[in-house]
């Protein structure tokens, strides 16, 4: 199993367990978001976590299929 599956399946656990406690699936996505950034710093550092997610974020117009480049 890659670690973007075992990263999906986790996201789906968030949401099917806790997306109505936390005000919706945008809400605890957000979260989600906000915790993996911090224990991606913890781990990886911030140089290395600022350079994620500028490379997210340029990419998040669409115009490359990230996920579909990413291993599964």
């Amino acid at each position: 199993m890659s670690k973007y599956a075992v990263a999906k399946q986790c996201i789906e656990d968030a949401l099917g367990n806790g997306a109505a406690a936390a005000g919706g699936e945008a809400e605890m996505l957000e979260a989600l978001i906000v915790l993996a950034i911090a224990e991606f710093q913890k781990r990886a550092g911030a140089r290395r976590t600022a350079d994620v997610l500028r490379y997210e974020l340029s990419n998040t117009g669409g115009d490359v299929d990230t996920v579909f480049l990413r291993s599964r």
